[in-house]
């Protein structure tokens, strides 16, 4: 029986961590899988192909070789792809990597090609010269855009940043919600009986989190508290051995890559000392589970949805003195949480709508 619903492929590259992966399943589990059938692009089998395939069975999940290691393999692979169905539009959320996304849809004649901004670059980003010699290509073949943020959206389109789709990257916002009864509770299971410091996201380059360890060791002098560090990544080894040479390792748990709600829900101060971002999707959830943010000059002002987050330069060795003294202090929790999610964007139940209107209304106008 032929598939008669409108055929969108989404392009992921690593779905293994990251916030691209939980973007698209945030908006895939409450979209209209009668009207609309999402097939996925990644480099390979992982936890994302279950949870896809929980939503609907008949999604098809396509792997191809990495871009950055293999970029004219992938193109080659994706125009097979693209070939192998009707598909009325390609949704790339690969950011500058879109340079090779794109171009194999519009010899495939998909009508419609997004191109999506999901993060940002500046020349303190690794393999800026790379980023900074393909922004220029990455929209070339899209026929339309998408970004997270403004800020990301100027950050890869320059000039044509006014026509991009702000898309936020709307959460599960009930799941952090905390009242102060649940904040006491979850500090409870954790054994957290002091002051705690929370990151979550990947443990690489971009998040400066060697910077963040020298920090909350200088803050550590001044009071006693925990640095709770949830996720995962190349820099995680290193980071362990660097908390060991600080003196601070007793002090730092390394938690796996899980639910992170229950350790917004037990932390004081939320900590993303980023190089570069895109928004700070992590930021949005903190806030939510009430936490009180302090985030680096180069995370996006769009992530302060409470006006409660204090931004501050991590550049170099004068600016740790400056973090440490503001993870020393003792910080308000959001009185105002749900409220300012709200009025943000960023709850899904109430934005879920909005990808499957982005592509109503681009199919419209090319029919």
């Amino acid at each position: 029986m032929k598939d008669s619903r409108i055929k969108v492929i989404h392009i992921v590259g690593n779905a293994r961590i990251g916030g691209v992966a939980a973007f698209l399943l945030n908006y895939f589990r409450r979209a209209d899988t009668s009207r609309y059938r999402f097939d996925f692009v990644t480099y390979a089998k992982c936890d994302f192909d279950d949870a896809v395939h929980s939503v609907d069975p008949t999604s098809r999940i396509y792997y191809i070789p990495s871009f950055q290691k293999s970029p004219f393999s992938a193109m080659r692979a994706l125009k097979k792809i693209y070939r192998s169905e009707d598909y009325s539009a390609v949704h790339s959320h690969m950011t500058i990597l879109s340079a090779f996304a794109l171009p194999p849809a519009k010899a495939a004649g998909i009508p419609v090609r997004i191109c999506h901004a999901h993060s940002a670059f500046d020349k303190h980003s690794d393999h800026y010269i790379v980023k900074k010699l393909l922004r220029p290509f990455a929209a070339k073949k899209a026929t339309a855009l998408a970004a997270c943020s403004m800020h990301a959206a100027q950050n890869l389109f320059g000039k044509r940043a006014q026509e991009a789709f702000i898309l936020p990257n709307a959460i599960p916002a009930a799941r952090f919600y905390c009242s102060a009864e649940e904040r006491a509770a979850a500090k409870e299971r954790l054994g957290l009986q002091e002051k705690a410091v929370l990151f979550v996201g990947r443990f690489v380059y971009q998040k400066n989190l060697f910077f963040l360890l020298k920090a909350f060791a200088l803050a550590h002098r001044e009071r006693p508290m925990t640095l709770l560090l949830v996720g995962g990544g190349t820099d995680e080894a290193a980071l362990k051995e660097r908390a060991e040479t600080l003196g601070i390792a007793e002090s730092v748990r390394f938690v796996p890559p899980c639910d992170p709600a229950p350790y917004y829900k037990a932390a004081d101060t939320f900590a993303l000392p980023s190089r570069y971002e895109g928004l700070g999707m992590v930021a949005v959830e903190a806030q939510a589970a009430s936490v009180p943010c302090i985030l680096s000059d180069a995370v996006p002002k769009e992530a302060d949805i409470s006006g409660a987050c204090i931004f501050l330069p991590a550049n170099g060795e004068s600016d740790v003195a400056v973090w440490a003294k503001a993870l020393s202090k003792d910080m308000p929790h959001i009185g105002n949480a749900r409220e300012a999610v709200e009025h943000a964007g960023y709850d899904i139940e109430k934005e879920a709508h909005r990808m499957t209107d982005l592509y109503d209304c681009l199919l419209q106008k090319k029919s």
